[in-house]
């Protein structure tokens, strides 16, 4: 078996010929782009679903039925899943034209692929692509061109893939595609919430995921879903420099940015919602998870006290903030870097979120309240939590040090 092949998790010979490997692999294949996880889609005339359950029977793999009326059915692997769609329309070209972009349109018969030598696999494939809509050309052109309008407008989402793709990819999207994309706009808020939101992720996750965000947003795309009297354009344009900027100087920071907070989304997503948008309330429509919407309430809540914090605050009101903030803190810091405010006042602040032995971010008590009630025979009430906490911020402020200290300092304020 060639290398080609060595990728795949399965033997293209258990394949029924013909079948078409199409989409997004094939584009990256011609783009010499590569994942370590597959995402492969296959079109079959017939017995696209029996198919699925075959080689997912053969290869003990996971296998679920998609769409049983247009017989789409999945087989999950552990380094990716392949799709199995019967072929929509009399022939392959009349499938592909249903497809969104031209350079998703490309495809490419399994059995052709396994005669084909590694070596030679761009110069011999070349010539075995079926690409009725010249995708290939638009790939060598870099740019993204749709295949019908009736076809974005079926499927509403792709277009905000298409701005996805374009980051993705770093095409540019031909101009009257994105005429067309505009005018179809106002049919995305037809789509379910969590797709947008799922969409909104791969966007935001990518390097160069601002800057189209920031396009769709000034092509009014996304006006249904983020409302422009909500959003704030300019700390978004700068909130991908001022992530670089931390973790350029922190590099510890790309475990908090990587953090996944709801399935597959990452810290990193929240981040950026949060600083895009002036109120947390405005972005209730995305249904985000509750771990994703206390994150981007409380960043929202707590950075304007924390940029008052910046220019003068005591070692309590730094230890109380970071109680408040503990969870999410970076986030806050690089959205006061995205706002304008100094790197230099801000460091000092990750500097003690990142280390845990830090005695005003991570204060370890010195006493507890059992040692309230066996030593000093207080009572179980809220007293106690008073008490304990009134002791923390001593600690922190440096005015007592150790366990004794702790207590007699207890017996001062109960003797008053």
């Amino acid at each position: 078996m060639s290398s080609i092949l060595q990728q795949f998790p399965f033997d293209f010979n258990d394949l029924p010929a013909p079948t078409y490997l199409v989409g997004g692999w094939v584009r990256d294949r011609i783009l010499n782009r590569q994942s370590k996880y597959l995402d492969l889609d296959f079109i079959l005339p017939e017995k696209a679903v029996e198919t699925a359950q075959a080689i997912a029977r053969k290869y003990e793999a996971g296998f679920v039925v998609l769409d049983a009326e247009r017989q789409i059915a999945r087989v999950v692997f552990k380094n990716g899943t392949a799709d199995f769609a019967q072929q929509m329309g009399g022939s392959l070209e009349a499938d592909l034209g249903r497809r969104d972009f031209c350079m998703n349109a490309i495809a490419l018969e399994c059995h052709q692929l396994l005669m084909t030598d590694d070596q030679d696999s761009k110069l011999d494939l070349r010539s075995a692509y079926i690409d009725p809509f010249d995708g290939i050309g638009d790939l060598e052109a870099h740019r993204i061109k749709m295949v019908a309008p009736e076809n974005l407008a079926e499927d509403p989402l792709r277009i905000l893939r298409g701005y996805r793709q374009a980051a993705q990819l770093g095409f540019e999207i031909e101009s009257l595609t994105r005429q067309v994309l505009i005018k179809f706009a106002p049919k995305l808020k037809s789509i379910a919430a969590e797709r947008v939101k799922t969409e909104l992720a791969y966007l935001l996750s990518m390097r160069n995921g601002s800057q189209w965000m920031l396009e769709a947003i000034g092509d009014r795309i996304l006006e249904d879903w983020l409302p422009s009297k909500h959003l704030n354009l300019e700390r978004f344009a700068k909130i991908e420099g001022a992530i670089t900027i931390l973790l350029t100087k922190f590099p510890n920071l790309e475990l908090f940015f990587s953090k996944q907070l709801a399935g597959d989304r990452y810290a990193q997503v929240i981040v950026k919602l949060a600083a895009l948008t002036n109120s947390a309330n405005a972005l209730e429509t995305l249904g985000l998870s509750r771990a994703e919407q206390r994150w981007l309430v409380g960043i929202l809540r707590y950075l304007p006290q924390f940029i008052v914090l910046l220019e003068n605050s005591s070692p309590k009101e730094q230890y109380k903030f970071f109680q408040h903030t503990l969870e999410y803190f970076p986030a806050i810091a690089v959205l006061a870097l995205a706002s304008g405010h100094e790197f230099e006042k801000i460091s000092p602040w990750l500097e003690r979120w990142l280390n845990p032995h830090d005695a005003i971010a991570y204060p370890i008590a010195l006493i507890t309240g059992d040692v309230l009630l066996q030593e000093l025979g207080i009572a179980p009430s809220p007293k106690i939590g008073e008490l304990l906490e009134l002791t923390k911020i001593a600690q922190v402020e440096g005015k007592i040090k150790s366990k004794e200290e702790a207590i007699a300092f207890i017996k001062s304020i109960i003797s008053k």
